[in-house]
């Protein structure tokens, strides 16, 4: 024990040395030559790292490469490129050098938790152990039974060797719901209580309610702690349906680690998020999501420190107690309770498998709806629970957590980052003092750098500017949220994230507005700024790099039109592909056919017959060949016949056969179990698709293209768009008021 407590400490002197000697260093004033000489070797270091097989010490020599650029950098703003001499200037340049600063800390913090990655393989259940009894809990408020439904029949059907006890807890079904003063409100409430509860005796599953509703989803799950007793604590939002092999694949660590608190996993989701759909991009670059789960969390993991994420994630009841059950002071109560639980001495893992299939939210107003409580609960844990003040954590655990707390304020300085070349240009404030040369010497050096570190940590899960462009897009809704926060800590509530939402035709957010303004004064400084440039040429220097940066926001913001613009979605379950064996019967005709994709609800169907078309509204039946779910060793799993009854929506001709997408019919328990089964049971398929975003991974140059490309016809898009919807509205509107008139 004395050992590695003396080991600890020598790691934290050896770490803090490591840091003192940097900051020295960078502050060090050298020429221009020296100072160029230092770039061009940090430059050359950070290609051959990223093109060698032996990356382990180069890795961090880069890293900490990188972080001596950026410090140099800052030295540089603070000590040289500061208005002093004007009291007017000054408050805006300090704005703007403080917000460098917020993200030069954030990359150096993203250095530190990604310095190494601990991917765990699985640890397979001990048989001759007691083997823990599991409670499944699935949270719901108001969601629909349709999304619900999937989740609720896939966890019944969980493989695990042990006892598995499932718990719907309905927060859309307490007294306090069913008797609202809204009698409107009142009796949707008992319409989908009643059917949530006639679901739950059809799956076998538990229904739990309460009397009202008290903290919100963590007031929910800690309710059903005290009605039941599983030692292990399964935790599944309403719209994430897992595969058979979750408890399986994580049960095994708490046997083998007696002070683990809990497992977490992965949110795969099976729709793209509503910014990639509505810029048409969602099948050529990773979700949005893949640079935290397939990165950052397994860098977390590292350092003990990875965290609770709400959901797909098994927790030991014994530590969930020992905290006094899931945090109810924020409105992220999974972060805030991971944090507890570590501070407790509990461990935590990381298990980088995707297990469970969920749903985005389907409008760029529900994207930011869920964003805001997510920067708004983060943000409440910086100022009460702050990790760094948090007696119990070690110090990595420290920083990894001030990391993911400190990141949410980014609404607060991407705004200054936008605002700031408006301020030099339209109002000829001095936001810095400073020359091209100077610019080409110290900013240029050190944002090559940052890029080919970024690139290097998360090239394969997020492309060149596009963390900068998700920031833009979101920073100017959460800029009030996020500022609410910090002068009420307590005063945000726990909004729930609208799933399973359609639009029937294109049109733009009702958020819009405020993009296109922002837009266009952004293009109105650039214009200005370029017509000073040529008009103006003593300030052409000054002029040049803050043209740089505006004509970046310019090209972020032209990027944002494009996500504002929502997409007709007429789906409201997620289609999956599948490639399952099936026969279909119609009358007495029986062909050969396969499963391509299918919802919960239908499916399409390809058969290889050049026989007449089938007709619309026909019933058939579909006989679906699935694994039995029980392997055995050596043997590949039986498949077995499931007949489901269903009806063709639309049938065409292909260059082999036909397609025909049908709707189900059979709304009982076994057709539910069924569909749910070929679609969610195995999350080999949802590896597959990860495995295939990584690949998606471009170079710096291509991504950069890429991007000017996307933020181009996203603007002309949003711009067609409006003229297009100003015409309809105006041939909406004349015909009533010809009628109005003749009234």
């Amino acid at each position: 024990m004395e050992n590695t407590q003396s080991m600890k400490w020598i790691h934290v002197l050896a770490i803090a040395i490591i840091v003192t000697a940097i900051a020295c260093l960078a502050t060090l004033k050298v020429t221009i030559e020296t100072h160029l000489w230092l770039s061009a070797s940090a430059f050359l270091l950070a290609i051959i790292t990223m093109i060698s097989n032996d990356r382990k010490l180069l890795h961090l020599i880069m890293l900490l490469t990188g972080a001596f650029i950026s410090l140099r950098y800052l030295w540089w703003r603070l000590s040289e490129t500061l208005p002093w001499e004007s009291s007017m200037d000054m408050p805006f340049a300090i704005a703007l050098l403080a917000t460098e600063c917020y993200g030069v800390t954030i990359s150096l913090l993203g250095m530190f938790v990604n310095v190494r990655q601990r991917n765990r393989g699985v640890t397979p259940i001990n048989t001759n152990q007691p083997i823990p009894c599991v409670d499944v809990f699935i949270p719901t408020y108001d969601e629909s039974i349709r999304v619900v439904s999937p989740t609720i029949a896939a966890a019944m059907k969980l493989d695990y060797p042990g006892k598995v006890n499932v718990w719907v807890l309905d927060d859309g079904g307490t007294h306090q719901k069913l008797n609202d003063s809204d009698q409107h409100k009142a009796q949707q409430a008992q319409q989908r209580a009643t059917r949530l509860k006639k679901l739950c005796q059809q799956l076998g599953a538990n229904y739990l309610t309460r009397p009202a509703n008290i903290s919100a989803k963590a007031g929910n799950i800690n309710h059903a702690l005290e009605h039941s007793r599983g030692e292990l604590i399964l935790i599944l939002d309403a719209d994430h349906v897992p595969s058979r092999d979750f408890l399986i694949n994580t049960v095994g660590m708490f046997q083998q680690q007696p002070k683990l608190g809990f497992v977490q996993t992965p949110h795969f989701f099976v729709t793209p998020g509503p910014v990639e759909r509505n810029l048409g991009v969602e099948d050529k670059m990773p979700s949005e999501n893949e640079m935290f789960y397939n990165r950052i969390l397994s860098g977390m993991d590292f350092w003990n420190a990875s965290f609770f994420c709400g959901s797909a994630a098994v927790i030991r009841r014994e530590a969930l107690l020992d905290v006094g059950g899931i945090a109810t002071r924020t409105i992220t109560e999974d972060a805030d309770t991971a944090l507890n639980m570590h501070a407790k001495g509990w461990g935590s893992a990381y298990f980088n498998r995707a297990m469970i299939a969920g749903l985005s939210p389907d409008t760029f107003g529900a994207y930011v709806t869920q964003r805001s409580r997510w920067a708004q609960g983060m943000v409440q844990i910086f100022l009460l629970n702050n990790p760094l003040f948090k007696r119990g954590l070690s110090w990595p655990q420290k920083i990894s957590y001030l990391n993911s707390t400190l990141f949410w304020f980014f609404p607060v300085f991407r705004v200054i980052y936008l605002i700031a070349p408006l301020c030099y240009l339209l109002f000829d404030l001095q936001i810095f003092v400073g020359n091209a040369n100077d610019f080409l010497v110290y900013a240029i050096p050190h944002l090559i750098i940052s890029m080919l570190v970024t690139q290097h940590l998360f090239g394969k899960t997020r492309h060149t500017l596009f963390s900068e462009f998700y920031e833009t897009v979101l920073a100017i809704y959460l800029f009030i949220p996020v500022l609410s926060v910090l002068v009420n800590p307590k005063k945000p509530s726990f909004a729930v994230t609208p799933k399973g939402e359609t639009t029937d035709h294109t049109h733009f957010s009702t958020l819009a507005p405020v993009m296109f303004v922002l837009f266009a004064l952004i293009a109105a400084a650039e214009i200005w700024g370029l017509y000073r440039v040529i008009n103006y040429p003593i300030e052409q220097g000054q002029l040049a790099v803050v043209l740089i940066f505006n004509t970046l926001n310019l090209l972020l913001c032209a990027a944002s039109l494009g996500a504002v613009l929502e997409k007709v979605q007429r789906r409201s379950e997620p289609r999956t592909r599948c490639d399952i064996p099936a026969l279909l019967t119609a009358g007495e005709m029986k062909n050969e056919a396969k499963i391509q994709d299918a919802s919960i609800h239908g499916a399409c169907i390809s058969i290889n017959s050049r026989l007449p078309a089938f007709e619309q509204d026909q019933v058939i039946t579909l006989t679906c060949y699935i694994e039995n779910g029980k392997k055995t060793k050596g043997r590949k799993p039986k498949l077995q016949p499931h007949n489901v009854t269903m009806k063709i929506r639309s049938c065409r001709q292909t260059a082999t056969g036909q397609a025909i997408r049908c709707k189900l019919l059979d709304t009982d328990r076994k057709a539910l179990d069924t569909f749910t089964g070929f679609i969610f049971a195995h999350s080999n398929r949802w590896q597959q698709r990860r495995r295939f975003e990584e690949e998606q991974s471009k170079g710096i140059i291509t991504a950069l293209t890429n991007f000017c490309l996307l933020a181009t016809t996203s603007a002309a898009t949003a711009l067609k768009a409006t003229r297009k919807i100003r015409k309809q509205q105006k041939t909406t509107i004349q015909p009533q008021a010809e009628k109005d008139i003749r009234q």
